[in-house]
């Protein structure tokens, strides 16, 4: 599993986040699983990071499947 590229719109993230989640559930070794679920909660964070630059309210509990529980327990 590649990693995100880094310039991409909050639809893109949300597209690639989705796609990354159904790898994830058909991956068919850990190692996938693994690879899928860190892009995952990579692109959940991202996800998080537009949606507060835009303004929108972070302040509820995760947005996405996959959001480390960290991101949002520290606030």
């Amino acid at each position: 599993m590649q990693r995100p590229p880094v310039s991409m719109d909050l639809n893109q993230l949300l597209h690639a986040h989705q796609i990354a989640l159904v790898g994830e559930s058909r991956a068919r070794t850990r190692r996938n699983r693994a690879a899928y679920g860190d892009a995952v909660a990579v692109l959940a964070c991202r996800i998080r990071h537009e949606r507060d630059a835009g303004g929108a309210d972070i302040g509820a509990a995760r947005f996405v499947v996959g959001e480390p529980i960290a991101a949002y327990r520290d606030r």
